[in-house]
């Protein structure tokens, strides 16, 4: 027997014993083609408001991916491997928890989220990025339509498997097929990152959280500035908490109204730290 045939007759039997015991875990979902964009576009798809992807680093869970949530609830978000262990069934199933059952989730959200909450669902997921990891998903409805869900949940999993895959760090930013031109109109960048470290500062946050969920608040921000704007009108997340706004047809508005005007639609995001958000006209 040749040490070729032997090699691969151990990793035929290797690939096996994978397989059969990724099948006895929660449902598995690798890299493929997908539609979705991000994971905004997959929770506006299936009409849910508040929900998110726990995503593990080390020994803790981080809101890698969300839609609908606060600033102070992403960074809150930071949980043990252990309480989910002792917490969440691993398994493909839908866990609901109302009343009393919520008390030990309250820790993960905002006061203002907690005081209106009244069910969590959750699940666990496998994706296979470069190695298979077991991620959370969390919707905070009230309600759900939890087939509707898992419809669509094998195209998110194929997403966030390109997505992990494709990081170079231990986060992603989006990323856009039209790249706007400044032909007409006004460009402004909003700056987000002291409003963000005044969040981190109040929770003690510690550089690693900082580091991964600072662009997640800055994309959940670019989802609710670019549903103010019209079709032709950008809005584009960059480097170091920025975003770049483009109004194509307002030449002369002024960086003190605009400001103002983002600093009051962003009060429910950001809280206090909203006061925080500087706008600048772009070079």
């Amino acid at each position: 027997m040749s040490l070729g045939y032997l090699d691969m007759g151990l990793l035929s039997h290797a690939e096996q014993l994978l397989a059969v015991k990724l099948a006895s875990q929660p449902a598995v979902f690798y890299s493929t083609q997908h539609k979705i964009n991000d994971f905004h576009s997959f929770a506006e798809k299936v009409g849910v408001k508040r929900a998110c992807i726990l995503v593990p680093y080390g020994k803790r869970f981080f809101m890698q991916y969300e839609h609908g949530f606060d600033a102070i609830s992403i960074f809150k978000s930071v949980s043990s491997t252990d309480f989910w262990n002792g917490t969440l069934p691993e398994n493909n199933d839908w866990y609901t928890f109302n009343g009393v059952a919520l008390e030990p989730f309250y820790q993960l959200f905002s006061k203002s989220v907690v005081e209106n909450l009244v069910a969590l669902h959750m699940k666990t997921l496998t994706i296979i990025a470069d190695v298979p990891i077991k991620v959370i998903m969390i919707v905070a409805d009230d309600i759900i339509d939890k087939a509707l869900l898992d419809e669509n949940i094998p195209e998110l999993g194929a997403f966030i498997a390109d997505d992990l895959s494709s990081l170079n760090t231990v986060f992603s930013t989006p990323h856009f097929s039209v790249t706007p031109t400044l032909d007409v109109g006004k460009m402004f960048t909003m700056e987000t990152v002291s409003a963000i470290a005044e969040i981190a500062d109040d929770l003690h946050i510690d550089a690693e959280a900082l580091e991964i969920l600072s662009p997640v608040v800055v994309f959940e921000s670019f989802n609710r500035i670019k549903k103010l704007l019209f079709k032709d009108d950008f809005c584009i997340p960059g480097e170091n908490c920025k975003l770049r706004i483009l109004f194509s047809q307002a030449p002369s508005l002024d960086n003190d109204l605009l400001q103002f005007q983002l600093q009051k639609n962003l009060l429910s995001f950001f809280d206090k730290a909203t006061s925080k958000i500087y706008i600048e006209t772009a070079v």
